[in-house]
């Protein structure tokens, strides 16, 4: 049996319950709803606000099923570390993770998440109407699928871009881009944030997070922009694994990114996401970077600069390239759980359509068709409607190269991407480091051996993640 209640245990049930003169007779759906009725689920998630309006939800859960939820948070920096710590000590403690797509790789490479088709499958655990092709396919995919498996369910996704104060760019006579309209290029990015830098009243053209934790999603899609026609697909290694980050192209693209220091604020080497938010809020910073599902939380609805923004792309590298960066988070259950089953039953409710439409009306992302079509959405996130296009063809799921060693790869990026903005390294030395480094990683994880089975390079051809969601399971 593949569910702790056969489907002639249900029936059982509900002849006891049409039999008993003081039960109420259950139909087979909400016998299936309450199958696991008094049990407990935990989940570790990532301290998002914007997800907090799908976990607001829970309580309905709780009700609707007798399955209590357990919420644990952990502050972004801080999530990685805290979920490995659980996984590796393989005491099922807690039930389910969110995770961030650049970690799918390593968790399930390693073994720590279950295999999800068996409980999609599974009649007497998903609503018929749960509707897996109206998912997103490269979100489903790109969030999901790891080795021709599927670990992770979307629940959030997007893109990284930039806000600019609109009213100032008006007022300074600029020219105001639409996202995605090939006019926002890397010189019209200088442009503006020079035009719009005032240090001496105390405005900085633009505020970005040097941190070096950050390197992975600030200058990654900089080097993706940057790269020349001939070159793409190798912005972190070739077709043979040999490392390509010292490339000629992704030196252009740092140094591009240090010629921003001229503009933002200064003793800023430190500055993390928060920083970001906090100047720009302030009217310290007339530029700044962002995630798609960050902006309705930070940007808009009762923040102080809200309806003052245009949000924009990355910009337009000089070969003419759109960067295509896609993050997403995904729900996924531990390996070692001990309620794999209950955990299915609330990973499939929460992500289910009627979920997230309602928790995307708040604020939440978007991952579904029936979310980016919905009017009710578009109205509270009009900021989102022109990603839908991007997300169906443009996005890469692999722009953060899908291996497990991404994590030690991001890490170097920060460690010597930081040291070059200090001008403790030139950006040839910082991208030699990394390449050393870089190489090092792949050479321990066995990618140099004869005979080595290295995972698919399949930011080659994305294709792969256009397959309709059903055609995973």
């Amino acid at each position: 049996m593949t569910t702790e209640y056969s489907r002639r245990q249900i029936t059982k049930l509900l002849g006891s319950a049409a039999a008993g003169l003081a039960m109420p007779a259950l139909s087979m759906a909400q016998a299936r709803k309450r199958q696991f009725e008094g049990r407990t689920v935990n989940l570790l998630a990532v301290q998002f606000g914007h997800h907090q309006h799908l976990w607001n939800l829970i309580p309905e859960f709780e009700k609707e099923t007798g399955i209590k939820v357990n919420l644990e948070y952990a502050p972004f920096d801080q999530t990685r570390e805290k979920t490995l710590l659980d996984m590796s000590s393989k005491t099922g403690r807690f039930d389910l993770f969110t995770i961030d797509i650049m970690w799918l790789a390593e968790y399930a490479a390693a073994g720590y998440l279950e295999p999800l088709s068996k409980y999609l499958k599974n009649k007497d655990l998903t609503a018929d109407d749960y509707d897996i092709d109206d998912f997103v396919p490269r979100v489903f995919s790109g969030t999901g699928i790891y080795n021709n498996t599927l670990y992770n369910i979307a629940f959030d996704s997007g893109t990284v871009g930039h806000e600019f104060r609109r009213d100032w760019m008006e007022k300074a006579n600029l020219p105001v881009p639409k996202r995605f309209d090939g006019k926002f290029t890397h010189t019209a990015f200088m442009e503006t944030v020079g035009a719009l830098n005032e240090a001496s009243k105390g405005v900085a053209g633009y505020v970005t997070q040097p941190q070096r934790w950050f390197w992975g999603w600030t200058f990654t899609p900089l080097m993706y922009a940057f790269q020349k026609p001939a070159n793409v697909g190798n912005e972190f290694v070739d077709k043979d694994w040999n490392v390509t980050i010292a490339s000629d192209d992704n030196l252009a693209a740092l140094k591009y990114y240090l010629g921003w220091r001229k503009f933002t604020p200064k003793n800023d080497a430190n500055f993390g996401y928060g920083e970001v938010v906090s100047l720009y809020q302030q009217g310290k910073a007339a530029g700044g970077i962002h995630y798609l599902g960050f902006i309705g939380e930070q940007f808009e609805g009762t923040s102080p600069v809200a309806g003052k923004n245009v949000y924009l792309h990355t910009p337009v590298g000089p070969h003419g390239r759109t960067d295509p960066f896609f993050g997403s988070w995904g729900l996924g259950v531990s390996a070692d759980s001990k309620q794999k089953e209950a955990a299915w039953v609330f990973l499939q409710w929460i992500t289910h359509k009627n979920q997230l439409i309602r928790a995307s009306e708040k604020g939440a992302g978007l991952v579904r068709h029936s979310q980016f079509k919905s009017p009710t959405v578009a109205k509270a996130q009009p900021w989102v409607v022109d990603c839908y296009e991007f997300l169906l063809k443009t996005a890469n799921p692999d722009e953060r190269i899908r291996v497990p060693e991404w994590a030690q790869i991001s890490e170097v990026m920060g460690l010597y991407g930081n040291k070059a903005w200090l001008n403790e390294m030139t950006p040839e030395q910082a991208l030699e480091a990394m390449a050393k480094e870089m190489k090092d990683a792949f050479r321990k994880g066995g990618y140099y051996r004869s005979n080595a089975k290295n995972p698919p390079q399949l930011w080659r051809n994305l294709s792969y993640y256009d397959k309709k969601p059903s055609g995973w399971i």
